[in-house]
């Protein structure tokens, strides 16, 4: 009888460890799911509001224009970011005059975790420089995301 009792509390402890296993995949996998689904619906929004004022600028403001992207950076991108503004776009947007205007025509999400996500933007420019000859050039861009500390950053712009 003992034996019986003892086959049976073992059975019942593997049992609870075994459902408590699944309750907890379960759990998770509920977790991974709202992450995907909320990362979804703010990072189109946020792209097609962010995109513009990363490559619009103006030659007389273009360093505060600058200032105002950087916080919406990554830390390890913002350092490149800056170094590419500092020693390229911000001494030939003065040199040259020239003004950038950018309009997201297009925004769709690529991929999504809880905390990272890819979206691609398609983004029509109208670079200006001192001939006042506007140049039209229409990208692809994926912009990838990083969510840090609760918040959407952006951890790397490529050109498809």
């Amino acid at each position: 009888m003992r034996r019986l009792v003892g086959a049976l509390c073992a059975l019942l402890a593997v049992a609870f460890v075994t459902l408590a296993g699944v309750g907890a995949a379960m759990y998770w996998n509920r977790v991974q799911l709202r992450g995907e689904q909320a990362a979804r619906a703010e990072l189109a929004p946020l792209a097609e509001k962010q995109i513009p004022q990363v490559f619009g600028y103006d030659y007389q403001t273009v360093e505060r224009s600058l200032n105002e992207v950087y916080p919406m950076l990554t830390p390890a991108y913002r350092q490149e970011f800056q170094d590419r503004a500092t020693n390229d776009i911000i001494p030939q947007a003065r040199e040259r005059q020239l003004v950038s205007q950018a309009n997201v025509v297009g925004v769709g999400v690529m991929t999504a975790q809880r905390t990272s996500a890819s979206v691609m933007v398609f983004m029509n420019r109208t670079i200006t420089d001192k001939s006042k000859e506007p140049m039209y050039d229409g990208s692809r861009l994926r912009v990838d995301y990083q969510k840090i500390d609760g918040k959407w950053l952006i951890e790397y712009i490529t050109p498809i």
